[in-house]
């Protein structure tokens, strides 16, 4: 029996944090490339996603960090609601759902999960179980996260296809033995799929 485990971020949901720093541009001391620059170069918001912050000490870091005048709402509302579904993927997932057992295997925080359980919902009913960066206290690419997933599923690595947007998260997968494809669009998707026999 074969499973599959799927990222979140950029292969189910695009996401762009643009959106919430334009909504927030006239109560942030900092410029948004520098506050970009933070959290994809500099891993702010890395412990958030560990679980080892609650969403109001999250919101109290970033407030100081970058000299933010919002209260918690308004820092919420602005930071979670910056998803799109990809439909096609979803597509796929509902098709998978008949004939795979499927796992969501995610470096999140619990104000993005909140936010996309409350409007997705029948998304995530879709997933035998789900594997949440912060729920489980580690993200990828530790061996910890993995190594839950391969517990919660009760099937080897060489039997799990993990499918991930990010190449470092791919490379790390892939030496711990899972089977892994980089998602790049759903064409792509369906092709690499095809090579691993797995039926949509």
């Amino acid at each position: 029996m074969k499973a599959i485990a799927f990222d979140l971020g950029k292969v189910i949901f695009d996401f762009d944090y643009n959106i919430a720093l334009d909504k927030i541009k006239d109560k942030v001391k900092v410029s948004k490339d520098k506050i970009i620059e933070e959290i994809f170069v500099n891993n702010f918001g890395l412990e958030f996603e560990k679980g080892l912050q609650s969403s109001n000490e999250f919101y109290l870091e970033f407030k100081n960090k970058f000299r933010a005048s919002l209260n918690y709402n308004e820092f919420a509302g602005a930071w979670s609601n910056i998803f799109s579904p990809k439909i096609e993927i979803i597509e796929v997932i509902k098709k998978l759902n008949m004939r795979y057992p499927l796992y969501l295997i995610s470096n999140t925080n619990e104000l993005h999960f909140g936010y996309l359980y409350s409007e997705y919902r029948k998304v995530f009913f879709m997933f035998d179980e789900l594997i949440l960066s912060f729920k489980v206290k580690s993200v990828k690419p530790d061996i910890k996260i993995y190594s839950i997933l391969k517990e919660m599923s009760g099937i080897e690595f060489k039997d799990i296809i993990y499918i991930d947007d990010r190449q470092d998260l791919i490379f790390a997968a892939k030496d711990i033995g899972l089977v892994s494809i980089q998602f790049k669009d759903y064409g792509q998707l369906i092709e690499d799929f095809k090579k691993n026999k797995i039926f949509v």
